[in-house]
């Protein structure tokens, strides 16, 4: 596996209080290959999270390897 695949992977924890029916969501999320990790309390933090190491990671992805979808 490449780079680029860890550079897309992530794990998810929610904590025990997230009730999805009540659109409340809390945890913590972890970037494989960075290691960097962020909380969330929110759907929208949640995302927020996954868009800024998503964009991070891309950085530093070489250009021929997004192209290629390695």
């Amino acid at each position: 596996m490449n780079d680029f695949h860890h550079a897309g992977a992530f794990v998810v924890q929610f904590r025990t209080a997230t009730d999805f029916g009540a659109n409340h969501v809390e945890g913590r999320i972890e970037h494989i290959a960075s290691g960097g990790t962020a909380h969330f309390e929110s759907a929208s933090e949640l995302l927020a999270a996954i868009e800024r190491m998503w964009t991070s990671a891309l950085a530093n992805v070489p250009a021929r390897e997004i192209d290629r979808g390695a």
